[in-house]
């Protein structure tokens, strides 16, 4: 059996490595996956994200902007809260059995969570969020720096 490192001390079975992924080169590769939906299914749906730093005019950090591509949600089956430090999105989706079989679906009913965690100055109580054709804006403030203007009289 031939031995392959993968890491110095570590080795493993090629044989054993390549065992786990699918016989793309053989002519029946196709009919060996009996149940399409769960050939590569990850239990949990992982949601493309963006995050930006916005600036205020005076070049302040004014707000932080998360979009969230959610494509086929609805609407009532997203969930965004604070609890503590943490910003949560939570998506709630039902597996629901279909009728129709597909030769490969790409897109999928799954839950799935996101969460972030939320720093000092943020303010938690004008977090904001709406959701338009598949996307999830979630807007985060920051509270801006107190400026103090104070004439000091000379003695």
């Amino acid at each position: 059996m031939t031995k392959a490192t993968l890491v110095p001390g570590h080795y493993a079975s090629t044989e054993r490595v390549f065992s786990r992924l699918p016989d793309l080169f053989n002519d029946n590769w196709l009919t060996n996956i009996d149940n399409w939906d769960k050939a590569l299914d990850i239990p949990n749906a992982v949601y493309p994200y963006n995050i930006k730093l916005v600036k205020s005019d005076k070049g302040e950090d004014k707000q932080y902007e998360s979009e969230v591509a959610l494509a086929g949600v609805g609407k009532n089956n997203i969930d965004v809260r604070v609890k503590d430090t943490l910003l949560h999105i939570d998506v709630k989706q039902s597996a629901s059995e279909e009728k129709e079989s597909y030769l490969r679906k790409g897109m999928s009913n799954r839950s799935g969570k996101l969460s972030f965690s939320l720093g000092e100055k943020v303010q938690k109580k004008k977090i904001s969020s709406t959701y338009i054709d598949g996307l999830l804006k979630v807007v985060v403030p920051l509270t801006q720096p107190e400026t103090l203007d104070i004439d000091i009289k000379v003695m």
